[in-house]
């Protein structure tokens, strides 16, 4: 068996894998800090029993079966919730983040509402993609740390999102595709594309439906706090669950919320907004 520590926001865990795991485990965490911040409080086992691949979390099962794709989205969304579980040393939010110059953007939101489409588009046209699923930010700091997972783009929306910029057929060799979900390297995407903790210097809200017509709305503060509330993962940890610093955050960032149907739709109002 082989081993791979997994570190994020000053947590880790440890992954054993046989050799045959070795190929998805160096995908799925190839931009991730692989340091032991201290001894592991979860270990993941990675192997195959009765001709099954086989994924446990301690003594628990979390999956047994021949579907790789599958195994990979399970494996790196347990990591993640792993990593910041038990974390009170700042605020752990379901949002996508990139850079630009130094500058760092969160499009915070829920499953669904196209933070990974919109944070693959951006990376096409030369931002920095540090993530699509969780960022942390330490408390009493703008510092952005993002958990950088593959991109994780729905099956079904593959062609409105990446048709007209990135060819999954000439890549196949180098992406995982499941039934649901395709995982896509970053560097296929940007090859330019590194890793930074940026400070935030733009929280986006998208919200894309294809039969919605171009919004553009600026948020007052009070309304970034309770956005940002509702995209924050780790309330119960956190004195006041979180608002103090949710305060501070929104009272030193700009924001806005973004309805779109279409990439076309985002011209100069949406470039303007950006660092």
């Amino acid at each position: 068996m082989r081993q791979r520590y997994v570190s994020f926001a000053g947590q880790s865990l440890a992954l054993e894998y046989s050799r045959e795991f070795s190929g998805m485990v160096d995908f799925l965490y190839e931009d991730t800090d692989s340091v032991s911040t201290g001894a592991p409080a979860v270990k993941f086992r990675l192997h195959r029993v009765d001709g099954k691949m086989t994924l446990l979390k301690g003594s628990k099962y979390l999956y047994q079966g021949n579907d790789e794709a599958a195994l990979a989205t399970i494996l790196i969304r347990e990591t993640i919730r792993s990593l910041i579980d038990q974390n009170a040393d700042g605020l752990a939010l379901h949002a996508a983040a990139l850079s630009r110059n130094g500058k760092g953007i969160l499009l915070p939101g829920r499953s669904g509402c196209g933070k990974t489409s919109l944070s693959t588009w951006l990376a096409s046209r030369g931002f920095n993609y540090l993530t699509d699923e969780y960022v942390f930010i330490g408390n009493n700091t703008n510092t952005i740390q993002a958990f950088a997972r593959p991109p994780n783009v729905k099956v079904r929306g593959i062609e409105e999102a990446l048709q007209r910029f990135f060819d999954m057929n000439k890549h196949e060799g180098q992406t995982l595709k499941g039934k649901q979900v395709a995982m896509i390297p970053t560097r296929l995407l940007n090859p330019g594309n590194k890793r930074e903790c940026p400070s935030v210097d733009l929280i986006l809200f998208p919200d894309f439906n294809k039969n919605s017509s171009f919004r553009l709305e600026e948020l007052s503060k009070a309304q970034l706090g309770l956005a940002l509330m509702e995209s924050l993962v780790n309330a119960r940890n956190l004195v006041g669950h979180g608002l103090g610093e949710v305060t501070r955050l929104a009272r030193t960032s700009t924001s806005y919320r973004l309805k779109y149907g279409a990439f076309d739709q985002l011209g100069e109002a949406f470039d303007r907004i950006l660092p």
